[in-house]
């Protein structure tokens, strides 16, 4: 049966010696934590039971044996057997200062059938468990469990670390005990007057006898097994009336009697799963029709908890035995009559057919031939401590990467051929002569062993494809080699100052912690660090700052020179500080470059990596200024390569002009033949912003064509303009800009503008996450979506809250319910939209496919409900319209029923509305089945989704024309219409437009005399 508590959290009457446990922990060397196997900034992991007692390794299926690290804690090796359970995968989980651990909810076959212990061992009173809409503070000492079942997160708004052990149980007798006999903090019938827990001394010596899991997947899931998971978690709380529940009930109970009658007939249920597997994989391609549609009680689309609890874990790999067995049976019986791969020996095989011989083109053999389990991996390089981890955990969040979570010293060197010792320590340098088919074969099965997604899951086996993600400073002298194993490889080069990078590598050596070779031949100096670089042994004698400027210097020079020889195409250069100060727009740019998603905001201030000795600083290098003035000259011809490689086309900010993009431009679109005079007769133009690529365009028509214009501004959102004043809201400021029309006649080409908007003011408000901007009046409102409510400006403030939902308790940056469109009638803010009604931080997120609600802004209730990631209200004809951006549609409101009624269908993720007369212009976005847009409507609807401005007849729902990006611009945030502006221009700060506008009010006539 499923495990699901009946309450958010359980206190188990058992207590700790915290510290000692404090004291236990402290213990642990730093550079055993490892990142937490998601990648979520700020979280890590000390594995204490792994599958075969293998830190490195995350898995959940397999026998859990003690890890090295639990062998060195006695008192937590007694915490764990004082539960009197067996216990599955046990870690230390440690939070960073100022970081979450993200809101989530445990779908998958390993959790369903566990629950999940907690014991806190270094907390504060400030750090909040949250379980649904319960929240918490876990004391430390204290032992507790809670449903995972239900989306879960911890918030640590402190400054401090947070550790708990965490600790994975099917259960036992003597355990249930303990729960039946817990302290239930919200059940008003379970506070647990007698509740006296028991406090478990710390025992000098005790090695206890551990109780851990053995087994813990199915080699073939039964059918009582199947039907548990079917009726207790797939189908569970869902309205049986409701169409697609019905045809999803229908689609897994016959499975479930398909799987039955297969096992009653099946004497093996450890051979071969042939037909089991066609039934597996059948149900699959029914779910997936249906998936999207449906929400169980706790956010998650069934059809993905099926995958994760019923599809991906019923059949597990056979046992050794079985293969053995089935081997020995094979030779014994000699070949069967149904053995069709060779013929007789007394006769030729059958001719192959004629077209089968043709030859194929390259494409063809590809399509044909056996798929690489890596394509288009990605190597991240530079010199040490340039900053390439803080890179390799930021693109680690992307859900289209595989990574092994750590530094890949041990998968590449644990191969003989690799290692430095086989080629008489000469260096890492390797090249070409080293890709050979063997080694690279070792290479891959090591990375495959270690190799997780975000999520922590392992590729399914025999998985091809996967985009592997990989760091290492080593690979700075491996360029050729890695090429030459895969061709298609992407290399980013990280491009950092040498005076900062060496006083790092300085410091690293002095710690201790990134020795790599202790025992180095013909070496006398302290124990090498960092990557061999080839001549090394002309170091003997060196000091320190003379070693490290050398790695630096060698390092930078080979690996330069070897991306050279790339295509540009296969590389691309970030420097670090930009990467620091403009994280989410570099890491936006790198995934367009790289072809991986990317579904996540990030902070302005990224935490630190995992590598870090002391927190940065710009000016933390002069520690060792006197060590590194007369080091800093060898390394000059290299730094200004580096320089010169950050300022190159290949960099990922390229400036374009303002003309038309060109058929090759990354910004280049394509639109209907009707767009053009559909504008002249509007007598207008288009504005759109687009955060993902941090533009402004301008759409307008020129001769017969349509022209795009584009801006660069910082993440740009809401647009509102009124009466020649247009307010573009960004990541950290409101812009306001002023029509100038006198300044047209300076413009080129001569002739064509007619508007002139020039900035006049910016409002810092810090990231807020505006969303909308409107003018009501004279005043700007704005969508403060981080602090739930709707924001003035002041000139004084950040900003000024002047309405929030009823259901937000307090002023929080915590996006409870993203906010984030408002809608304007008669100069008054009149509704808003949401996507949840929750008042946890990032709540909205477990029911965001039909969470989503208009909300009368004078009542502050509820006008509609039920829908699929509303955007972009706006009154128009007397009527509210709305943007169902999960359903990737236009839709009039009825306030009074409390309904919508679709108008249109479109093919992309509707967000940005604007309208002229019958016409709405309407923003598409393509987005990407991934955390944030996965599970919608459209994405279940559509594959193929479009980006860029589509126009509808609102009375007829038709499509009348369309503009549609091609490459880079993948989203549009809003959309806005200049009535009676033709041909704009938007002028860019720092222009001669700008520098040499002055607009100064009425003078006074000169007094004469």
């Amino acid at each position: 049966m499923p495990v699901r508590l009946d309450t958010e959290f359980i206190r188990l009457p058992l207590d700790f010696d915290a510290e000692r446990l404090r004291a236990e922990v402290l213990e642990v060397p730093e550079d055993s934590w490892r990142p937490h196997p998601q990648g979520n900034p700020g979280n890590w992991a000390l594995p204490l039971l792994a599958v075969d007692g293998d830190p490195l390794n995350d898995a959940t299926r397999g026998a859990m044996a003690p890890t090295p690290h639990l062998r060195h804690l006695e008192y937590l090796q007694q915490v764990l057997a004082s539960f009197e359970t067996v216990i599955g995968r046990a870690r230390l989980m440690r939070l960073d200062g100022n970081t979450e651990a993200t809101l989530h909810v445990d779908t998958n076959y390993y959790w369903a059938e566990r629950v999940r212990i907690h014991v806190p061992i270094l907390t504060s009173e400030s750090i909040s468990f949250h379980c649904a809409d319960r929240s918490l503070h876990m004391p430390a000492g204290q032992s507790w469990i809670f449903d995972t079942w239900r989306p879960h997160n911890v918030l640590n708004n402190t400054g401090d670390r947070r550790i708990h052990l965490v600790a994975d149980t099917v259960g036992s007798a003597h355990f249930w005990d303990l729960v039946a006999r817990g302290r239930r903090p919200f059940d008003p019938d379970g506070q647990g007057d007698h509740f006296d827990p028991r406090l478990v001394e710390h025992v000098p010596g005790l090695v206890p006898d551990l109780a851990v899991e053995r087994h813990n997947f199915p080699r073939l899931m039964t059918p009582w097994e199947v039907e548990q998971h079917v009726e207790h978690l797939v189908l569970k709380g869902l309205d049986t009336q409701h169409p697609t529940a019905a045809a999803l009930g229908e689609e897994c109970r016959r499975f479930v009697h398909q799987w039955r009658s297969l096992w009653a007939e099946t004497d093996d249920h450890d051979g071969p799963a042939t037909h089991f597997e066609a039934l597996r994989d059948g149900l699959a391609r029914n779910l997936a029709q249906l998936a999207g549609r449906l929400r169980l009680d706790n956010g998650t689309d069934p059809v993905v908890v099926a995958r994760q609890v019923l599809i991906e874990p019923a059949i597990g790999p056979r046992t050794e035995r079985s293969r053995r067995d089935e081997t020995a049976a094979e030779t014994s019986r000699g070949p069967r009559r149904d053995d069709t791969t060779t013929a007789p020996s007394s006769q030729s095989a059958a001719p192959e057919p004629q077209a089968a011989r043709q030859p194929m083109d390259g494409a063809a053999r590809r399509r044909r031939g056996r798929r690489r389990p890596f394509e288009r991996p990605i190597f991240i390089v530079a010199p040490p401590r340039s900053g390439t981890t803080l890179l390799f955990e930021t693109l680690a969040l992307s859900p289209s990467v595989w990574t092994i979570g750590d530094e890949s010293h041990a998968a590449i060197e644990s191969v003989e051929a690799l290692h430095p010792s086989s080629r008489g320590w000469d260096s890492n340098r390797l090249g070409l002569q080293d890709a050979k088919p063997q080694v690279i074969a070792q290479l891959e099965a090591n990375f495959l062993r270690g190799l997780r997604d975000r999520d922590g899951q392992s590729p399914e086996p025999g998985a091809t494809g996967l985009r592997l993600l990989e760091k290492t400073p080593k690979n700075s002298l491996r360029v050729p080699f890695l090429h030459a194993a895969y061709p298609d490889a992407r290399f980013v080069f990280v491009q950092r100052d040498p005076a900062e990078s060496l006083s790092s590598m300085i410091a690293a050596w002095e710690s201790r912690r990134f020795v790599t070779y202790p025992d180095l031949p013909e070496w006398a100096g302290p124990p090498w660090s960092l990557l061999l670089v080839p001549e090394w042994r002309k170091l003997a004698g060196a000091q320190l700052p003379e070693v490290v400027a050398e790695q630096w210097r060698m390092a930078s020079e080979i690996l330069l020179t070897d991306l050279e020889h790339l295509p540009q195409t296969q590389w691309a250069v970030v420097g670090y500080h930009q990467f620091l100060a403009d994280p989410q727009a570099e890491t936006e740019r790198l995934c367009q470059f790289l072809d991986i998603e990317w579904d996540r905001q990030l902070d302005d201030k990224l935490p630190l990596s995992r590598y870090t000795l002391t927190p940065p600083a710009p000016d933390k290098w002069r520690q060792h200024a006197d060590l590194l003035e007369r080091v800093l000259p060898a390394t000059a011809d290299a730094a200004r390569r580096g320089r010169a490689a950050l300022t190159s086309p290949i960099t990922l900010r390229p400036r374009l002009d303002d003309a038309a993009p060109a058929p090759t431009s990354p910004y280049r679109s394509v639109n209907t033949a009707n767009m053009p005079d559909l504008l002249e007769s509007l007598g207008t133009s288009i504005l759109a912003s687009t955060y993902q690529t941090g533009k402004l365009v301008a759409v307008r028509a020129m001769e017969g064509k349509l022209n795009t214009h584009f801006r660069p501004l910082e993440s740009p959102m809401g647009i509102a303009y009124r009466k020649g004043r247009l307010a573009v809201g960004t990541r950290t400021q409101v812009l306001d800009y002023q029509n100038l029309p006198q300044l047209t006649e300076r413009l080129s080409p001569p002739g064509w503008h007619d508007a002139c908007f020039v900035p006049r003011s910016a409002a810092y408000t810090g990231d807020i996450r505006i969303h909308d901007v409107a003018w009501a009046g004279d005043e700007l409102w704005v969508v403060a979506t981080r602090f739930s409510c709707l924001a003035t400006l002041d000139g004084e403030h950040s900003f000024v809250p002047r309405w929030r939902p009823s259901f937000i308790s307090a002023l929080a940056p915590e996006d409870r319910c993203h906010l984030n469109g408002l809608a304007v009638r008669d100069d008054r803010i009149t509704h808003v939209t949401a996507l949840g009604t929750t008042d946890t931080a990032g709540g909205w997120r477990a029911d965001k496919a039909h969470g989503g609600v208009i909300i009368d802004v004078e009542s502050n209730e509820i006008a509609v409900s039920g829908l699929s990631m509303p955007h972009s209200p706006r009154w128009h004809d007397g009527r509210l319209w709305v943007l169902e951006s999960g359903e990737g549609s236009l839709a009039a409101v009825d306030l009074a029923s409390g309904t919508v009624e679709t108008v249109a269908q479109l093919p992309g993720f509707t967000r940005g509305l604007a309208f002229a007369g019958p016409l709405a212009f309407i923003g598409l976005s393509e987005v990407r089945e991934a955390n944030t847009f996965g599970g919608l409507p459209l994405t279940a609807r559509l594959e193929d989704r479009q980006c860029g401005i589509w126009v509808v007849n609102v009375e007829t729902g038709s499509t009348v024309g369309f503009i549609r990006f091609e490459d880079l611009v993948e989203e549009i945030f809003d959309v806005a219409l200049l009535p009676g502006i033709r041909f704009p221009e938007v002028a860019e700060h720092g222009s001669d437009a700008v520098n040499n506008a002055f607009v100064i009010p009425p003078q006074p006539e000169p007094a004469t005399h």
